[in-house]
């Protein structure tokens, strides 16, 4: 079973994105905040397959941190950007990671994630 590391400051965004995960046979390790984030990162890095990031996580430093963060323990490790905002990807975030832009279906996001780890893309 792959394991997605989900980093949504809201909780209600982050509790039906992760609940659309489990609904397609992913196993999801959630975290509300970049320090929670990190933690997870260090704990179970290694056991990672894919990293779903809000990029805007209110306090405490951004998504694109987290994920360079997240590359440099799992180098190649699958990165996929959340947002509502505009985004600097090209600028500010990992080489390969894709963007899915708000608002947006959990059932969708889950399905392309689900796809990414089966060695395709995300679609819009």
């Amino acid at each position: 079973m792959a394991t997605v590391l989900l980093v949504e400051d809201e909780a209600d965004v982050r509790e039906l994105i992760a609940e659309a995960f489990v609904d397609r046979g992913l196993e999801v390790r959630s975290a509300e905040t970049d320090t929670r984030a990190y933690q997870l990162l260090e704990q179970q890095g290694r056991s990672i397959d894919v990293l779903v990031a809000d990029i805007n996580l209110g306090a405490g430093t951004t998504g694109f941190d987290v994920a360079r963060r997240a590359r440099q323990l799992k180098p190649g490790l699958k990165v996929v950007y959340i947002t509502g905002h505009a985004a600097h990807l090209d600028r500010f975030g990992v080489e390969g990671a894709l963007m899915f832009p708000k608002p947006f279906n959990p059932r969708e996001l889950a399905d392309q994630v689900a796809g990414l780890l089966n060695g395709g893309g995300v679609t819009e």
